[in-house]
């Protein structure tokens, strides 16, 4: 995986090129859009996920113990497999702005050959303090539409710095305060 849209994982018409940063404050509107479509999960790929998070639960891996001492109809991913898609989409646009916040909810099972769908929305754009944030609501959806994650991301974003006579310099944040 020596190249970037190896690691996407995403058809090749559908792949853009690899940004170098992350979006500024000013870029983002409320209403924008993201999403990232996964190719259908491998039973490999559930059982690489056991590995990396160390919960080697057989629900998961064994297909005889899922579906007879588990009663789960089959084997099927970790919950939070989707949030890590989520969390891929998101540093694929993101690229290095820091999260305030994520969190995700497994609302439904995810089993191997689902076609996992990752989406995001830009809900909410304000500045706290001197941080400039975004909110976004995130989840995903398997190939019948069915919601399986959901969840909500706070990203704190940088202003565009400015050219000021051949010098970049960043912005400053001026705020007036009522105190009374």
């Amino acid at each position: 995986m020596n190249d970037y849209t190896d690691r996407l994982a995403a058809p090749k018409d559908q792949i853009t090129p690899p940004k170098v940063e992350g979006p500024y404050f000013e870029d983002v509107q409320v209403g924008f859009e993201l999403t990232l479509k996964k190719p259908p999960i491998t039973r490999l790929q559930i059982a690489k996920f056991a590995g990396a998070s160390g919960d080697f639960n057989p629900r998961h891996v064994d297909e005889d113990i899922a579906r007879d001492v588990g009663k789960m109809g089959g084997v099927f991913a970790h919950g939070m497999i989707g949030m890590g898609f989520i969390g891929q989409m998101l540093t694929d646009w993101l690229w290095d702005r820091p999260l305030r916040m994520f969190s995700t909810r497994a609302l439904l099972i995810v089993r191997p050959d689902d076609a996992i769908t990752c989406f995001g929305k830009v809900t909410r754009k304000w500045v706290e303090d001197e941080d400039n944030l975004i909110e976004l609501e995130v989840g995903a959806r398997n190939q019948k539409g069915e919601l399986t994650h959901s969840g909500k991301v706070i990203a704190l974003l940088p202003h565009r710095p400015v050219r000021i006579r051949d010098e970049l310099k960043l912005p400053y944040l001026v705020q007036h305060r009522v105190i009374g």
